[in-house]
């Protein structure tokens, strides 16, 4: 007769070890526990299958980024990757720590005010953003990403209005750069003003548009007609 196996095992072995055959023999027996109606403790241990698991892949995220940062010493979108999966990770101080010594090597570059400003706000660290913006700011006063990080410090902190200006200024300096529109548009819904938001989902849609990114007006269009309907 055949052993059966503990899915409550697999997942403990999992976790001690890390094995990864730990986690494919688990998944199945999880995925048809759900199927036949789990408990909650059933439900949990899943999510923390699950959890484990998406944890492994942030990592080997966060070796490539590494990687890639390394061979191209001017690849900003590696080095904002980084610290986004950091954040993900919960290991925030690790990317701050990084660019603390970035910019005190170089005081006077505006970049490294860019990078260390998102791993503040990355860490939620709004005194520490703010304090560091102000200076950014004061050696580039029309930097549209440290604007943009300005907003996210104002959100942070309260003064939706203050964050929908720095926004709104973000995309007059940098029209090419459509973030700030996506983060308004989430923040106008978040504080209750569905109206302005849909406006702003269709404006990010005309934007595409407007440049043939076709594609990429496919989720914006699905947000605008979730609001709609609500």
């Amino acid at each position: 007769m055949a052993t059966r196996i503990d899915k409550k095992d697999l997942l403990e072995r999992y976790e001690a070890t890390g094995d990864e055959a730990a986690y494919v023999e688990a998944l199945p027996l999880y995925e048809q526990a759900i199927k036949d109606g789990a408990d909650a403790g059933t439900l949990v241990d899943y999510g923390y299958l699950l959890e484990i698991h998406a944890r492994g892949l942030l990592r080997k995220a966060v070796e490539q980024y590494e990687l890639a940062a390394a061979l191209d010493l001017d690849s900003d979108k590696a080095l904002y990757q980084l610290i986004g999966a950091h954040a993900s990770l919960r290991e925030t101080e690790l990317p701050i720590a990084v660019h603390e010594k970035r910019l005190a090597e170089s005081p006077a570059d505006v970049r490294e005010y860019r990078l260390l400003a998102s791993a503040y706000l990355a860490a939620h660290d709004y005194d520490r953003a703010a304090e560091l913006i102000g200076r950014g700011l004061a050696i580039a006063p029309d930097d549209s990403i440290l604007i943009g990080s300005r907003a996210e410090v104002r959100a942070g902190n309260g003064d939706d209005e203050g964050a929908l200006s720095d926004w709104r200024r973000a995309v007059e300096l940098d029209p090419d750069h459509i973030g700030p529109l996506y983060v308004s548009a989430f923040f106008l819904e978040r504080i209750g003003r569905p109206l302005e938001a849909i406006n702003t989902w269709q404006a990010i849609i005309d934007w595409n548009q407007t440049r043939g990114y076709e594609l990429d007006t496919l989720w914006p269009k699905q947000e605008l007609a979730r609001l709609q309907r609500a």
